[in-house]
Order: structure tokens, then sequence, then C-alpha cells
């Protein structure tokens, strides 16, 4: 009896002992270290160069705390950081995520994405962009009169009318284009100038490698081509002679209320046409030129003068995308929609390569703004 006892006492004992050492308190939300911005550099095909900014709550100036590490994937790269910094560090106020356009086009971000997007604390809306140089410079850059580097990138990704020739996609929007089987991804490029961050062009992905760039204004006619209906201001410029042979230029800058694009395709497979119908709507906000634009005739040949226009930059956009093999304007899905058997990225890279694009542009202006 004596003998049970002691067992019943000393078994209490080690289980309250057990209880003390093994729990450890959560950190409060004081002691975390939210990562905002993470950059990804090219070392070699098996190791990133990391960096992550840690915004640090201040009463008078908001700072930033920067760590980098080599790893071979996030969730490494994540143990050795958290060695470094003197608070817990999280990834559940990741906002934006950039590669270095060396790392986007040698090793591709299929991998590291979808790293991220598996791990559950990490949000949907986190934007991705591809650097000029090296992420690490941009998050380390110094920017006068600019908020810290966390919510001045979170800021400038952020789609606008403005710079809607970019796809500015999420992490969710990005897995959605790298797994189609109609389209190639596309996202904003960043260059870092002169203490300024600039989207300048946009960067063509082939499934998740970088292939090439293409301009504000082809990623203004891309994202027509895409359906989107509110779509940035383009500027025109058209040279003239007059009878007595005096060369004259005319510039328009248009202004777009609204576009509709309709995309279809007809014919066979062995010959595959796809007809693109882009209506655009817009106003006149700034004309320099000698046409008196009250009277019809020359309002009816400016906006001829820009139907030619855009035709033309659309068909040598698409044309010089179906040599490279690439289709960041989803015209596949159109001949998908009426083939019969299994559907593959390959099957419909091979019709889209081979099809005759046709397209038909109908401009509507529908008042004037400022002229002159």
């Amino acid at each position: 009896m004596k003998r049970a006892s002691w067992f019943i006492v000393t078994v209490i004992l080690m289980l309250s002992l057990c209880g003390c050492g093994g729990e450890l308190e959560r950190p409060a939300l004081e002691d975390m270290a939210m990562i905002g911005v993470m950059g990804f550099d090219y070392v070699d095909r098996e190791k990133i160069d990391i960096t992550v900014s840690v915004p640090v709550p201040s009463k008078n100036k908001e700072s930033t705390q920067v760590y980098s590490t080599h790893a071979s994937m996030t969730s490494e790269a994540m143990l050795t950081l958290a060695t470094k910094a003197e608070r817990t560090m999280s990834l559940s106020q990741l906002r934006v995520i950039l590669f270095s356009e060396e790392y986007a086009r040698k090793v591709g971000i299929g991998k590291v994405i979808l790293d991220l997007y598996r791990n559950p604390i990490v949000g949907e809306n986190v934007y991705i962009a591809v650097v000029k140089g090296k992420a690490k410079d941009v998050i380390k850059g110094t920017y006068n009169h600019r908020p810290e580097i966390n919510t001045y990138l979170n800021n400038l990704l952020r789609p606008r009318v403005e710079t809607a020739f970019s796809s500015f996609a999420t992490i969710h929007d990005y897995v959605f284009m790298m797994t189609s089987n109609t389209m190639d991804p596309n996202l904003p490029y960043l260059i870092h100038i002169d203490g300024e961050i600039q989207i300048s062009k946009v960067a063509l992905f082939r499934v998740d490698k970088m292939i090439g760039l293409y301009s504000q204004r082809e990623g203004k006619l891309v994202q027509g081509f895409l359906g989107r209906e509110r779509l940035p201001r383009m500027s025109f410029e058209f040279q003239h002679e007059t009878k007595a042979g005096k060369k004259q230029s005319e510039k328009v800058v248009f202004d777009f209320v609204r576009a509709n694009t309709k995309v279809r395709s007809k014919g066979s497979l062995k010959k595959p046409v796809i007809n693109i119908e882009l209506r655009v709507r817009g106003m006149l906000v700034g004309y320099s030129g000698s046409k008196d634009l009250e009277k019809r005739a020359q309002f009816r040949t400016i906006v001829q003068e820009l139907e030619k226009r855009i035709k033309k930059e659309s068909m040598e956009m698409l044309v010089r995308f179906q040599k490279q093999g690439v289709d960041p304007a989803q015209l596949e899905e159109s001949i998908r929609q009426k083939y019969y058997g299994k559907w593959t990225r390959e099957t419909g890279l091979a019709l889209y390569k081979k099809a005759k694009i046709n397209v038909k542009v109908h401009v509507d202006i529908v008042g004037f703004g400022t002229l002159k």
C-alpha cells in the first residue's frame, strides 16, 4: 500500500514538471516581425539569394529592417532568417514578391510561387513583379518623400487605370495563368532609377520562365484583347504631306471610355482563322493638327486614321507573339471552344502558331476634351 502511494506521487510530480518545461508562450503582436516584401535573386540553379523587409513600428518615423540569406527554398530561408531577427518572423503580412530578371529568365519563378502559394499563412492577394537588376537593391534602396518600402511597393502595384497595361497579377492570378492551357502569364516590369521605382514595361513569360518584354503601348492592346473595358490613354502621331509638298505632323491623345472585344475562330483545324473585333469608345483629350474637327468629313478622317493605326499596331504585335510561340492575349481560347478531343497546351500552341489572324477595329469618338 505504501509503495503504491509513492508511485502515484512520483507520477504526478513527473507530469507536472513535463508540463512546465515544454510550454512556450505565444509571442505578442509587438514581438512579431511581419515580412512585407520578399526579393529573390539568382545565385545558381540550386541556391537563391533571398531578401526580406520588415516594417518597424515607430511613433516618429517609419523604418524598415532588411535581412538576407541564401537558401534553396523559402521554408529553408525562413529557418535561417528566424535566427537573425530579434523578433518572431511571420509571412502573414506578405504583400509583394519581387524577382530579379536574371532569376526569372534562368530558373523560372514557378517553384517559389507554388511554395508560397501552398503555405496557408500566405494570403492570396500578394502582388508579384519582375525587377531589372537585383531585387535586393530595390528593397534596400532609399526613396525620398516616399513611405517605407513595404507600403510604397504595395501601393505602386495596386491596379489602376493609368497603369493597366499589365495584369498586376496576385499570387493567385499568376498560378491561374501559369497552369492555364490557353494563355501565357505577364507581370509588371520595374526599374529602379534616381531614387524612384517605375513600372516600365511588361514581362512576358512562357509558363514560368521570362522570355521577353513588351512595351506599355502593346500592353494596353493586350489588355483590350483580354477583355479589360477601361484602358489607359494612348497618343497617336500621324504624318501628312500637303498639296504643296510640305510635311505636317498631327498628334492625337485618345482617352478610352469603354472597350469591347470579341474573339472568334473559324475554319478547319488545318487552317484555323482567328477573327478579332475591337470596339473602342472614347474622347479626344488632346489634338494638335490642322483639321477642323467640327466638320464631318475631317472628323471622319481622324476616326479612320485611328482605326488603321490601332489595327496596324495590333497585327504587328500579334504576329510577333505567334513567331515567339507565346499567347498573352489568350487567343487560343477561341480555338479550344471549337476543338473536339483532349486539349493540351501543345495542341493549342500548334494551332495558334499556324492560325491566320484578322483584326477589325471600330473607333467611336463621343466628344472632345481640351484641344491644342
